[in-house]
């Protein structure tokens, strides 16, 4: 399995795409009871495929995510070869970074007490994998908006 699998309610969700799935495969809804009382190793295989299908589509259609903590706020960006970010750290206990608006005061009240990163590098492995380890690591889905927000005020730093 590349990813995960997918949960109850992901699934549920996805009924009818799943019946698709199964069908593709030749799995009609006869076998699939059966196979559900009768082999569960298979059908949960069955389901591991169906998930990594999805999440591999899911996933390579993000482009932008970011991490928020009490010290660091990331923000990524996916192109074609390479994984951006901008990172923005502070340096005094006082001056928080994990919601919107702690950022915010922090970046008009707080400037000199934080410190700006960018970097660059290109994939390791393929996008969606890059984006599943980031998730994992608590990752959330960002805007496009926030990103060119936030690259203009690091191209205004620099």
């Amino acid at each position: 399995m590349r990813f995960r699998r997918l949960t109850i309610e992901e699934l549920t969700e996805l009924e009818t795409e799943f019946k698709q799935f199964l069908i593709i495969n030749q799995v009609y809804n006869e076998e699939w009871i059966e196979m559900n009382q009768n082999d569960l190793e298979k059908a949960n295989a069955l389901v591991d495929l169906f998930s990594d299908q999805v999440l591999e589509k899911v996933y390579s259609k993000m482009n932008f995510l970011e991490i928020r903590s009490p010290k660091t706020y990331s923000i990524f960006s996916f192109n074609e070869q390479t994984i951006n970010s901008l990172i923005i750290q502070s340096k005094d206990e006082s001056v928080l970074l994990s919601t919107e608006q702690e950022i915010e005061n922090a970046l008009n009240t707080n400037l000199l007490k934080l410190e700006v990163f960018k970097a660059s590098k290109p994939y390791t492995k393929v996008k969606s994998e890059e984006v599943f380890e980031l998730i994992n690591q608590g990752a959330i889905i960002s805007k496009p908006e926030v990103w060119h927000a936030f690259s203009l005020f690091f191209d205004q730093k620099n």
